[in-house]
């Protein structure tokens, strides 16, 4: 009866091979240990038989890379070794993300590699300058560029490019602080809020188009100026009242 056993073999670039094991099995025909395998720390005894015809060994690449090619080798009935034919490879991230307003500096976009972003005039920059490739094949996140204006946009306005406010409706300006009225306020009335106006002493209305007449005008009578009467036929005085 054989007793199975588990093991890896890590095989790292610009390195020699990695023999991870537990513990042996019973009698089988013996395999000479693979080329180049190195005992794990705390490992068994390196004089007893470890390997058996039959048996495969898979590997692995170290962190951030990849194994290209066969990921087991096996021991064969003349007790060699089939050939190592994995290659391990570092993990591509592809081109960094791109960030608009900005440029991305960088030769290499592999595991461990650095993207370095800047951001171009007029802009600056939030977040991280540096974006790394990981190791499952991701960039960290980049920064982002965000235009300035050196005078606050004012009523909800929002920075939208350098100097430049993109204001919210109802308000226009270099910094979207003039109100919009798109119909004039009439009789002297000022503009001072979205579709409002301010009226002088007087009038009245959302245009300022209403007279105010203190005594209000009897017998039919009109207000057509502050404080001001047009009376119906017969009738006269201030407030039309005789």
């Amino acid at each position: 009866c054989l007793q199975l056993v588990f093991f890896s073999l890590t095989f790292y670039p610009q390195g020699d091979p990695i023999l991870l094991y537990s513990v042996s099995p019973h009698a089988a025909k013996p395999c000479p240990p693979p080329p180049g395998w190195k005992v794990s720390s705390g490992g068994v005894n390196t004089s007893k038989q470890l390997f058996y015809v039959g048996q495969s060994l898979p590997f692995s690449c170290p962190k951030g890379h990849q194994a290209k090619g066969t990921t087991t080798i096996t021991c064969r009935t003349d007790q060699t070794w089939t050939p190592v034919s994995t290659v391990c490879e570092r993990v591509s991230c592809g081109p960094p993300l791109h960030v608009a307003h900005g440029v991305v500096r960088g030769a290499v976009f592999q595991f461990g590699d650095v993207a370095v972003y800047s951001c171009f005039g007029g802009y600056a920059m939030e977040g991280h300058s540096r974006s790394v490739c990981l190791e499952n094949g991701t960039w960290t996140p980049p920064p982002a560029c965000r235009a300035v204006c050196w005078l606050q946009c004012l009523n909800g306005g929002v920075c939208q490019r350098p100097n430049t406010c993109s204001c919210p409706e109802g308000w226009m300006g270099r910094l979207c602080e003039e109100p919009i009225c798109i119909l004039p306020c009439l009789n002297g009335g000022r503009c001072v809020a979205p579709y409002q106006c301010e009226c002088p002493t007087g009038w009245m209305g959302t245009r300022c188009h209403s007279a105010v007449c203190l005594s209000p005008c009897l017998n039919g009578g009109r207000c057509i100026r502050p404080n001001r009467c047009q009376c119906s036929p017969g009738w006269s005085g201030h407030d039309c009242s005789r």
